[in-house]
């Protein structure tokens, strides 16, 4: 096992998202977070012989993708994820898109990219309306995906 070669540490803001549909441009331009998320496999617990023993899991389990994004001033990016949730819902046809996560490094080139397969949004974030800011807050909005599974394609 020999030690790396790059002693760079990984930027948290150096990331794009895309989702695999000209419909979402907006909410790719806008967003602002987008965590990889948790993965857990899980252990069965078995003793012998009074000594404790644990084991793999056979099923891996995925953490939903929560994106942060700034609104746009009429919506667009907003209404867009809207309609897609609302349309898997009553039209009885699902929609699903790949998503994918670019890593990039210090110099902005790419080094991973993360797909997320078959996403669709499960969960759109409240907007809060309010005037009681003395400055400017621009609007964010978080909208969950839920996936089949992840993996790297880069």
């Amino acid at each position: 096992m020999s030690l790396t070669t790059n002693k760079n540490f990984l930027s948290p803001n150096g990331f794009r998202l895309t989702i695999d549909s000209k419909d979402f441009a907006d909410v790719e331009y806008f967003c602002t977070r987008s965590p990889l998320p948790d993965v857990s496999a899980g252990s069965v617990s078995q003793s012998f012989r009074n000594r404790p023993n644990s084991f793999p899991g056979e099923k891996v389990e995925y953490a939903p993708l929560v994106v942060s994004y700034m609104v746009t001033e009429n919506m667009e990016n907003y209404i867009a994820l809207f309609n897609w949730m609302v349309s898997n819902a009553n039209d009885g046809q699902i929609r699903y898109a790949d998503v994918i996560l670019s890593i990039l490094n210090s110099s902005n080139n790419l080094i991973r990219q993360v797909r997320f397969v078959d996403a669709f949004p499960s969960a759109l974030g409240a907007i809060d309306f309010h005037t009681q800011n003395t400055d400017v807050e621009y609007v964010t909005g978080d909208a969950t995906f839920t996936y089949s599974n992840f993996e790297f394609i880069k």
